[in-house]
């Protein structure tokens, strides 16, 4: 038997492809500087590390679950990834540049961003008419 994706579902898997890639990046030989940071930027402990492949790992199950378990893991990474963003910003403001504080937070605020609209949008409606799910 043959099985359909759904377009949030195919996010799903994209991305566990993104944080499991990111979990796999702290093992790449280069990638980390002496300080254990990733590009320079990024702080790379163990809690991170669980967290990315944790995501990933989530994204993946969510993805296989089906459409409306995609889009709760959405809304959840969101909520997530906008949290971590707020507290990071706040706690380093007069610890770190705010280039630097910029720079690092970027990416989880693109993803956290990335998934509010995904949660929102995607597989919602087409054309005004809904979509049924599977």
């Amino acid at each position: 038997m043959s099985r359909r994706f759904t377009t949030i579902q195919k996010c799903s898997f994209g991305f566990a492809l993104l944080f499991l890639f990111v979990y796999s990046l702290d093992y790449v030989p280069g990638v980390m500087d002496a300080n254990g940071k990733m590009f320079g930027l990024f702080s790379m402990t163990t809690f991170v590390d669980i967290g990315h492949l944790g995501l990933g790992l989530l994204a993946l199950i969510s993805g296989f679950i089906g459409p409306r378990a995609s889009r709760v893991y959405f809304w959840f990474l969101g909520l997530f990834y906008a949290a971590d963003v707020i507290i990071y910003v706040i706690s380093h403001l007069h610890l770190i540049s705010p280039v630097t504080n910029l720079l690092v937070n970027l990416p989880h605020a693109v993803i956290s961003l990335a998934a509010f609209l995904i949660a929102i949008n995607v597989g919602k409606n087409v054309g005004n008419k809904p979509v049924a799910h599977a």
